[in-house]
């Protein structure tokens, strides 16, 4: 037996040297160094921990040994808050410079200043090419190792990727760039480090390599063995055991094996053996049970105050990372624990779980890591978590405290409308259910004890009215002599007690019909969310309660076109998402319910903006594969072109529908007619358009950009562009958008710290508002003249224009807002959120429409007549969705009961 193996023989934390006895390689060393060595972009991004740098040592050691010459650059090293771009490529610069052993060739300091008039990416651009390639004559390979610190940095780094993107470009016109190569390592997924959606054309992502670094499995963790050879003279065994509660996780195994070894038993008592050393096959049980008592004892009980170097800990802090996504994340992990079958999608809140190290895909399935993370962030601590993050968890915890009796803790008004909207998409536990029935129940009572206030009302004018018509005749008959005064007085006395009475009546009536209404919407759509509807008949019970409320509504209502007038909304939200849950239902597919939404590819990678034409005949899109496309409202393709922008940010048709406009990545606006013919072009701004905005008569355009700059252009002399736009100064960085009134004579913009700005349109600065929004929108009708903006968080306010003041606001529970629009109407609110979502609001912040879609959306965007919403997809599909009034769900929710013939005896009473 070999007895030389030492304690140090296994690191804990920290790259291992090129001739470490316990290095463990596996597929990914050959795959990394094979694609450098071809000359392949290649990538390691992945969860901490996982053994990237002592990989990048290795791998940097075998091209070194071919002869390639190498550069590793821990970009963290050069800083990253307040630093300036020009310090962070200055030091990208040094760190080269000194990697390759230029001083003697050049004067980095010197050259850098005598090119000041360059922008930094441009320099170190430059300094590749003519310093860098011409003074090395092997292949180069630079490593970027912690490449997700750029994150941090206070200026997008997307130029950096581009320069790398660059790099491989340049090969087709210079061969001197075939021997140049990059390989990013760091803890970040492509999506995270091109944070601008619409840069993904000059990412290098899409023309690399990722290598996947995965944990070790039996064969490739055999060098580790030779560590435990002191202690048993089965180590393979104890190998094994050590690989299944590790999963193979490089610092866990290390970490597991050293634990073991130092805490190996002490020698058997009756044997005399070294420990553990002479295992017979039948004694291997007791292996199992030495290796997971030092699991729960060394790592998993009291893990923080063992976690040294920090592991857990780092996994924790990524786990629990207070963002939008945090009750997403918490809760797809809960369900990951419950073996809950998970499709990996690439989503965002997948992608952290991953990147934590918490989650690992296996055969397209997330699956838990390994034992130690499962015993440590288990199921009960994900739901004390999640407790503490639900809207009524507190006001839950004290009402169960006191065996559900303290009605003051309970849910009213806008809490429980919050309450439930947030319940909706949620598994809940029973508890849950009792305290949200429980405070529906509660203010029913409390509508109920209003109503009676009401009758009291009501009863008391009938009297009033009694001793108004009392007092009348006694005036009568007491001065006949002033019988034209008497009159007078008498009919004056009667319409003020009468109207009186009337107007307490029919208040009386509304609420309570509307109380009722609003109750019956809600238990239809709670029925339909809580059953996780596999049950079909729970889903048509559902829409029969929601058909009855929808009724009521519309006899209520009657004709009355003004959304943000009706009394309850429930009912058409119960019915749109009742329909749309039957829609997807394998078993009513023959059914005669009409399609709620028209899905077709519309382009290569993200749809960046979709814009219907004035006369709603016609829809563009436009996407980062640079090309703008028009099709019709059945999906069929009527035109199709290449911009030429790099990629298309936004496309939108004229309001007079005469042009389209599209604004690029390259700077510039370009005109177009509907076949594709430009009409004009100008360069707008330096660097990436980010929005753009015509006038209601289309004389004018506004545009905006990544650069601080915004602007008004005169369209009046179109294909010519005045070159001289009115500019609207003050902003520093990025510009998300810029907004025309309905009228013309305003506009807003909106820049990258949620800054609102009103100007007119002569460029004059009219007020900043009070408010951190992340998108804006005014609205169509002349008469309101209005505004919505919503924060981040999805508050939503409205804003009265002429005197730039906030008239209402109210949540939208869109835990990530990305936009807002107002319908062509100017009844309803569409907002966006990155949970694939739209929501649609009335102007009273009351929610009438949820439409859900099968990837993160872009935009979306109204039909002139608002009967249909147009969403663009981040994988490059395209939703044409129907929105619907009352009359026309009542009309389809009846119609599919048509092909039920189980319900024709209720649906007769229903639908007549």
């Amino acid at each position: 037996m070999n007895s030389t193996a030492k304690p140090s023989y296994y690191q804990v934390g920290g790259s291992l040297t090129n001739n470490a006895p316990n290095y463990v390689k596996r597929q990914a060393d050959d795959d990394f160094y094979n694609g450098l060595k071809a000359g392949e972009f290649c990538y390691v991004l992945n969860s901490r921990q996982m053994g990237k740098s002592s990989l990048q040592v290795r791998t940097i050691q075998r091209l070194r040994n071919e002869g390639i010459a190498c550069a590793a650059i821990d970009i963290s090293e050069i800083g990253n808050r307040g630093v300036t771009p020009e310090q962070w490529y200055a030091g990208l610069l040094r760190i080269l410079e000194n990697n390759f052993n230029l001083s003697d060739v050049v004067n980095v300091r010197t050259w850098w200043r005598d090119r000041n008039f360059l922008a930094p990416v441009q320099r170190l651009s430059e300094f590749i090419e003519t310093v860098l390639l011409a003074n090395i004559s092997t292949n180069i390979v630079i490593f970027i190792d912690e490449i997700d610190s750029i994150l941090a940095l206070d200026f997008p780094a997307d130029d950096f990727l581009a320069l790398i993107r660059s790099c491989y470009n340049k090969r087709a016109n210079n061969s001197e760039f075939d021997r140049l190569t990059w390989a990013l390592l760091g803890v970040a997924s492509p999506a995270d480090l091109c944070r601008d959606l619409n840069s993904s054309s000059t990412t290098p992502f899409n023309i690399g390599k990722a290598i996947e670094l995965t944990g070790f499995d039996e064969t490739e963790a055999q060098p580790l063995a030779a560590g435990l050879v002191e202690i048993t003279d089965r180590p393979e065994e104890i190998l094994r055991e050590v690989l299944y509660w590790t999963g193979g996780q490089p610092f866990l195994t290390q970490k597991l094996c050293k634990l073991l070894f130092e805490n190996a038993p002490p020698p058997g008592a009756d044997t005399g053996a070294p420990p553990l050393q002479r295992l017979e096959e039948d004694n291997i049980q007791s292996a199992k049970e030495w290796v997971e008592k030092v699991v729960r004892l060394k790592i998993v009980e009291n893990w923080k105050a063992q976690d040294v170097p920090e592991h857990l800990s780092t996994i924790r802090d990524r786990l629990f990372k207070e963002n939008q996504r945090i009750v997403r994340r918490l809760g797809l992990y809960k369900q990951i624990l419950e073996q809950v079958e998970i499709v990996a999608d690439g989503s965002p809140e997948q992608m952290e779980l991953r990147l934590s190290g918490l989650v690992l895909k296996q055969n397209e399935i997330l699956k838990v890591s390994n034992p130690i993370y499962e015993a440590v962030f288990n199921k009960q601590l994900i739901s004390q978590k999640l407790d503490t993050l639900s809207p009524y968890s507190e006001a839950i915890k004290a009402w169960l405290h006191s065996n559900c009796q303290n009605d003051s803790q309970l849910l009213r008004g806008d809490d429980l409308q919050s309450a439930l909207v947030w319940a909706a998409d949620k598994s809940l536990r029973n508890e849950d259910f009792q305290f949200l029935t429980a405070s529906q129940k509660l203010i029913l009572i409390d509508q109920s004890q209003r109503l009676e206030s009401t009758k009291l009302e009501t009863t008391k004018a009938l009297a009033d009215t009694k001793i108004a018509w009392g007092e009348a005749e006694s005036a009568k008959q007491k001065a006949q002599q002033w019988i034209g005064i008497g009159s007078a007085v008498l009919a004056a006395s009667l319409a003020g007690a009468i109207g009186f009475s009337i107007l307490a009546y029919q208040r009386f009536k509304l609420a309570q019909a509307s109380i009722e209404i609003e109750q019956t919407g809600s238990d239809a759509l709670l029925l339909a969310v809580s059953q996780k509807t596999e049950n079909s008949q729970a889903l048509s019970e559902a829409l029969l309660r929601a058909i009855a409320s929808g009724k009521r509504l519309k006899n209520l209502v009657k004709n009355q076109p003004n959304l943000e007038q009706y009394p309850a909304t429930r009912p058409l939200l119960a019915l749109q998402v009742i329909l749309d849950k039957i829609s997807k239902k394998k078993q009513f597919k023959k059914s005669s319910i009409l399609p709620r939404k028209l899905t077709w590819r519309a382009h290569t990678g993200a749809v960046t903006s979709v814009s219907f034409s004035p006369e709603r005949q016609f829809l563009a899109t436009a996407g980062v594969d640079d090309r703008v496309r028009i099709w019709n409202l059945s999906g069929k393709k009527i035109a199709d072109w290449k911009a030429l922008q790099k990629s298309v940010n936004i496309v939108s048709f004229s309001p007079n529908g005469e042009f389209l406009a599209t604004a690029g990545r390259d700077s510039t606006v370009k005109f177009w007619n509907r076949s594709g013919k430009k009409i004009s072009e100008f360069p707008a701004i330096t660097g990436s358009v980010t929005s753009i905005s015509f006038s209601p008569d289309s004389k004018f355009l506004a545009a905006a950009g990544i650069d601080s700059i915004a602007a008004i252009w005169s369209l009046s002399e179109l294909p010519k562009v005045r070159s001289s736009p009115v500019k609207l100064p003050g902003h520093n960085g990025l510009i998300r958008s810029v907004n025309f009134s309905s009228i013309g004579n305003f506009l807003t913009t909106l820049d990258g710290k949620s800054t609102v700005r009103i100007w007119n349109q002569s460029g004059k600065l009219q007020k900043i508002l009070p408010v951190e929004a992340i998108g804006i929108s005014f609205s169509p009708s002349q008469q309101q003249q209005r505004f919505a903006t919503v924060t981040l968080n999805g508050k939503v306010g409205l804003w009265d224009l002429s005197q730039k003041n906030l008239v209402n606001e109210f949540q939208t529970l869109h835990l990530d807002a990305k936009s807002i629009s107002f319908s062509p109407d100017g009844e309803r609110l569409a907002t966006v959120g990155i949970d694939k979502t739209v929501r649609l609001w009335n102007l009273a912040g009351r929610q009438v429409a949820q439409f859900e879609f099968a990837e993160n959306v872009v935009s979306a965007s109204w039909s002139r007549d608002g009967k249909q919403i147009a969403v663009a997809g981040s994988n490059g599909t395209v939703w044409l969705r129907q929105v619907e009034g009352l009359e026309e769900l009542l009309q389809q929710s009846c119609n599919f009961f048509t092909s039920q013939p189980e319900y024709a005896t209720r649906i007769s009473t229903l639908c007549k």
